[in-house]
């Protein structure tokens, strides 16, 4: 008798589904959070300009 080459079914994975939680609202957040998400915003944001100030920066200096 031939054997017949059966599959079985196979499950189907959703692998694009968006597994974060919904975008958050500024105005929800409590008074304090939002003061200290500021300052460490403005915090962070003063770091960066420290670090990438020209007379800072290594290697670009012009060689003329």
């Amino acid at each position: 008798m031939p054997r017949r080459n059966r599959q079985l079914p196979n499950a189907q994975l959703d692998l694009f589904r968006s597994s974060s939680p919904p975008s958050l609202n500024w105005l929800c957040l409590s008074a304090d959070v939002r003061e200290k998400v500021t300052r460490l915003i403005a915090r962070m944001l003063s770091k960066h300009e420290v670090c990438n100030r020209p007379d800072q920066a290594d290697g670009d200096h012009d060689d003329e």
